[in-house]
């Protein structure tokens, strides 16, 4: 994605390329017919003023049909233009939002770390607004050029001395606007960062509605919107005042060069430079144009406010991925999985290192549990081997082959995920365990729903498979979230399976059902587990125990409790009922 404003824009508008060119012509064709119509109605106050004894009513009969003609041809080409533009232009939107949405999802899992969903959501629609009003502004922007272009030319017609001033009045005029323009820039920058910033809280809270519930937070909630309303407010009461101060600067300008205008043309018709059809021809053309000063200067305006927004949005969707496929990396197709960490070192922004030198090896169908207290860096192991983060140095292998090898998107197809906290889309049920594997048949997606004994639950709803699950799945429970992210698992058929307490959420009857599922799902797969429930892992060939990034055992269940080290410390105190939410 293009990191400046108008590198996006001109990427965008060379597609239309073809377009363009037509409106440019439509719009050449219509400013020359509107600039020659005040030349016939010239040409006819000229005859009824000059009252000829001849028979001039077939002269201005002739004039005034040519002016009908012209007129009817400007109106045509201006209609015209507007199918043109409606053809295209909600095209470009889409294509928009399109290529910055494929965008957004190549970045780093810390990218959405940093950033609230709220903002980025935002930041898009307004990319996609901001490009299409600029394109749509482009037409202005050659009307406005075409209108001076023509003048221009016809009043060069009238006399050489009306092309100078014109070209002086169009140099102040640009000179003004470009200074505005700045101004105006700057508070279209500021308000457009603190809108996203107040639409980022609004979002936030939205999403976060139950805590907001259940701890009677809503008056709090509410203090913290209005603040950044009130800031929003000041900065958009400001741009609003500097508005109003530009446009009256701009209408100023243009009723002062228009009595200008005037009275230079008077001295043109008393020296006799012109005569008295000139002299209203002239005046009409620089009449209708007078105004295109502000016109012109509104036009590079609101270009300039867009610009702003776009650059605004840009700052925050224009962002290089911190990881990036390399591009010799090939498309991992693998049945089984070794994985081997050599001499990994790895930590945080701003912090210290949580691996230093790890060394091991997790052999195909080897089902290993990760086990130790919070932050230990049990989840920054699976993440690792996810590619969510590169290491600092060493290497993460898969089969021999180095992660960054590997191309992301296969490599994450080789692994099939059951987090903690399961999240569903708002579609239905049966869409959302196809994730798995969109190309399943609803045999096979009611058959691993089967398997996670998920379908028992799945058919007390009326619509059954076709019930939509709501934001976040919230119409379901958290076991039974986990059921269907299980049941996804299971049509993914990958050879890496890593479960971050896949049976928390579940009561105890749940649970047995589930083991003896998961036990079917294992059968041939590397197996990563993370347990706060340590009796979950009595079947594991081997427990990884991690402490402050260190693995300080490693060995099956019965071999650690002999050992009498941390795991079998943090088995006792569980099983005596101590352990609690901090495991």
């Amino acid at each position: 994605m293009e990191k400046s404003s108008p590198r996006f824009v001109w990427h965008y508008i060379k597609i239309f390329k073809w377009q363009f060119m037509l409106l440019a012509g439509c719009v050449m064709v219509r400013n020359f017919a509107d600039a020659t119509q005040p030349y016939f109605l010239a040409k006819i106050y000229g005859i009824v003023a000059e009252k000829n004894q001849g028979d001039y009513w077939s002269e201005i009969i002739n004039y005034a049909s040519l002016l009908a003609i012209i007129s009817l041809i400007s109106l045509f080409i201006s209609e015209s233009s507007m199918f043109i533009i409606a053809r295209f232009l909600p095209k470009a939107k889409t294509m928009v939002i399109r290529d910055v949405f494929y965008d957004v999802n190549k970045q780093s899992i810390s990218y959405f770390n940093n950033e609230m969903t709220g903002n980025i959501s935002h930041k898009v629609n307004i990319l996609a607004n901001s490009t299409t009003d600029f394109i749509g502004y482009c037409f202005e922007v050659m009307h406005t050029i075409g209108r001076l272009s023509a003048a221009i030319i016809v009043l060069s017609w009238v006399s050489c001395y009306y092309t100078v001033f014109i070209c002086i009045w169009i140099a102040i005029v640009v000179f003004i606007s470009c200074k505005l323009g700045k101004i105006r820039r700057f508070w279209g920058n500021e308000t457009g960062r603190l809108s996203s910033a107040a639409n980022a809280v609004i979002v936030d809270a939205i999403s976060n509605y139950n805590e907001i519930k259940s701890f009677a937070n809503f008056k709090f909630e509410k203090i913290n919107l209005l603040k950044s309303l009130r800031i929003l407010r000041k900065a958009e009461t400001t741009e609003k005042k500097v508005m109003g101060w530009i446009r009256i600067a701009q209408q100023f300008i243009s009723l002062t060069s228009l009595i200008i205008f005037i009275f230079f043309s008077i001295y043109m018709l008393k020296a006799g430079k012109i005569d008295s059809t000139q002299f209203i021809f002239a005046n009409t053309v620089f009449l209708n144009v007078s105004f295109l000063a502000f016109q012109m200067s509104w036009v590079y305006n609101n270009v300039s406010k867009l610009f702003g927004n776009i650059s605004s949005a840009l700052e925050t969707l224009a962002v290089n991925p911190e990881i990036i496929d390399r591009d010799d990396a090939f498309n991992l197709k693998i049945k089984k999985a070794t994985i081997s960490f050599e001499n990994v070192t790895f930590g945080y922004q701003h912090r210290n290192k949580l691996f230093k030198c790890l060394n091991l090896e997790i052999k195909a169908k080897e089902k290993v549990g990760l086990v130790g207290l919070s932050g230990s860096g049990k989840s920054t192991f699976i993440k690792l081997i996810s590619r969510y983060y590169d290491v600092d140095s060493g290497s993460i292998k898969i089969n021999g082959y180095d992660l960054r090898d590997i191309t992301q998107d296969s490599l994450h197809q080789n692994i099939a995920t059951i987090p903690q906290d399961v999240c569903l889309f708002n579609r239905t049920l049966l869409e959302n365990i196809r994730y798995g594997d969109t190309e399943a048949s609803n045999e096979k997606v009611e058959a691993a729903a089967k398997k996670a004994y998920a379908d028992i639950f799945i058919k007390q709803f009326s619509d059954g498979y076709n019930t939509k699950v709501g934001d976040r799945g919230i119409i379901l429970s958290g076991g039974e979230r986990q059921r269907i992210a299980i049941a996804r698992a299971i049509l993914k058929k990958a050879p890496i399976l890593i479960f971050d307490e896949a049976t928390s959420a579940l009561d105890s009857q749940s649970e047995i059902h589930i083991q003896k599922s998961l036990k079917n799902l294992m059968k041939g797969k590397t197996v990563l587990a993370i347990a706060h429930r340590l009796s979950t892992l009595r079947e594991m060939d081997r427990i990884l125990v991690f402490d402050k990034g260190k693995i300080v055992e490693d060995g099956n269940h019965e071999a650690l409790l002999k050992k009498n080290g941390l795991y079998a410390k943090l088995y006792k105190m569980q099983v005596a009922g101590f352990m609690g939410d901090e495991q």
